[in-house]
């Protein structure tokens, strides 16, 4: 088994969500992050004073899918998020075992 998990814009989350139901897939996690990064480093104007951010909006997408499902959904999600390149990360870890409860 394989756990997948994107780092993406906001505004690609409804793309992402139609390429999991288009590979039957309906349970995931997606949590709201924060890209820290130096690149991201930009003035906000906050009532009046200016402060740097490094801090950029991002969502994680988390799912668990079988070995020979995620080649093709890894697939998938990069069509999904062309032009995301740099603002968008996808990591696959082999998972050994899964206990619920």
């Amino acid at each position: 088994m394989k756990k997948i998990e994107v780092i993406f814009p906001p505004s690609r989350i409804y793309e992402l969500r139609e390429t999991l139901a288009e590979h039957m897939l309906f349970e995931f996690i997606v949590s709201d992050v924060k890209d820290i990064s130096p690149k991201n480093i930009r003035v906000i104007d906050y009532r009046g004073v200016q402060h740097m951010s490094d801090e950029k909006a991002a969502f994680k997408l988390e799912l668990i899918t079988s070995d020979t499902q995620a080649r093709n959904l890894t697939e998938a999600l990069s069509i999904a998020l062309i032009g995301y390149g740099a603002d968008s990360k996808i990591l696959i870890t082999s998972v050994h075992e899964v206990a619920t409860h």
